[in-house]
């Protein structure tokens, strides 16, 4: 039997493969002006993940935000990640609500084999934008999740999309994604992320922290650069999570376009 110790060492070394998997500050640097990625497991390794890449002249930028947290939703965001590798840079699905549905079949695919009728598959709550800068667009699609894009001034606009996760065949049998189109000029922030900064209890009530709260921090730190954004956030989440456990994995993306 593993004792406690072994097994947090075996998470460790998960770990270091599961950040291995992910974009480094380079891939960011070389799509866009400005950046930050806050990533903040619950316990060593992560349910949430990030992507970024170059496609058809487009940048795309993806959050997702698999079911739980720990070792099962860890794995899941590895097969996320291979899934977007494959359908965007390989078999070269160019429009996100296409992409979506893509990632969603082959995902669903994953698990027809399972025959135990008590398994629930795990879902994954994803937000995708592919901006083309020749037509000064943003194309956003969603399974669950927003989009916040903050101009220069300091004005939000908050975008979201259907209400269903990719694999959650038991919600809805027979559904598709859509797209949203996003006019952007030169400045403006987009943001995605996962619920776990905002589902963060704490505070003197302890209490969630609450999109709106963090959207406004967003919009009100709109002069800082992206690395005192993000040294704010972390700031903000420890002083707001106090003495309480951390309530879920975190990830926000912040790009400047």
């Amino acid at each position: 039997m593993i004792d406690e110790r072994e097994y947090r060492q075996q998470l460790m070394n998960a770990q270091l493969v599961q950040i291995g998997l992910l974009p480094k500050k380079r891939h960011f640097d070389r799509l866009f002006s400005d950046s930050f990625v806050l990533f903040l497991p619950k316990d060593i390794i992560s349910g949430d993940f990030y992507w970024v890449g170059q496609k058809h002249g487009r940048r795309y930028l993806v959050v997702g935000d698999c079911t739980g947290h720990g070792v099962s939703a860890a794995l899941t965001s590895v097969l996320a990640l291979n899934l977007l590798e494959y359908i965007i840079m390989n078999k070269g699905i160019k429009r996100t609500h296409h992409i979506l549905g893509e990632m969603d079949k082959r995902y669903i695919d994953c698990f027809m084999d399972v025959e135990d009728e008590t398994y629930d598959n795990p879902w994954i709550d994803l937000a995708i934008v592919a901006i083309d800068d020749t037509e000064g667009k943003i194309f956003f699609s969603s399974a669950n999740r927003k989009l916040l894009l903050v101009k220069p001034t300091g004005e939000t606009e908050v975008h979201s999309s259907v209400g269903y996760p990719i694999g959650g065949w038991q919600i809805q049998a027979n559904r598709g994604f859509e797209v949203t189109t996003i006019s952007f000029q030169k400045g403006d922030r987009l943001y995605l992320g996962s619920d776990g900064f905002q589902d963060q209890f704490g505070g003197p009530k302890n209490k969630k922290f609450l999109s709106k709260h963090l959207h406004a921090m967003l919009s009100e730190s709109n002069s800082s650069n992206m690395e005192m954004l993000k040294t704010q956030l972390v700031d903000t989440h420890l002083e707001w999570k106090g003495t309480h456990e951390q309530t879920d994995d975190i990830c926000i993306v912040g790009v400047e376009l």
